[in-house]
């Protein structure tokens, strides 16, 4: 199991989905106030439609961490193991479009940086593409090595 490389990739991608919740994605200055978008603290300030939208962020999160750390132990069940990568990705996907929605809903504000974590689920994304293809791979060995008896 860990001697796999899907193993790797797929526990990089639970960790940095872990990260995400301690890095700023978004930060909002206005008027010498320095709001910093967190999912653990949200500052409100005028904005109406925050707190709904770092839940659901905060909720896609948890299911992608929560989903590739699962997914590491489905070594036995390579077809399943494939299906719940694609499942991570879409949701990854869907997190990154909540990220740039929220950040053009915000792009009002003159003072708006984007933070380290609103690069993090790209790279998420990557990993478990790459842990899929390596999945694959294996899946591939397998029905060859059945053939082959």
């Amino acid at each position: 199991m860990i001697q796999r490389i899907q193993t790797l990739w797929l526990l990089s991608a639970s960790i940095l989905a872990v990260l995400m919740y301690f890095f700023p994605v978004i930060e909002l200055a206005d008027n010498n106030a320095l709001m910093i978008y967190s999912y653990e603290k949200i500052s409100i300030a005028g904005f109406s439609g925050l707190i709904q939208t770092g839940y659901i962020i905060a909720g896609l999160l948890g299911l992608i961490a929560f989903f590739s750390f699962i997914a590491i132990f489905l070594y036995k069940k390579r077809i399943l193991q494939m299906r719940f990568c694609t499942i991570i990705s879409l949701l990854d996907v869907f997190l990154v479009i909540l990220i740039i929605v929220f950040s053009f809903n915000t792009a009002k504000n003159p003072g708006i940086t984007i933070g380290l974590s609103a690069i993090l689920p790209l790279i998420i994304f990557i990993f478990v593409l790459m842990a899929r293809r390596a999945v694959r791979r294996d899946e591939l060995l397998v029905k060859a090595a059945d053939r082959i008896r």
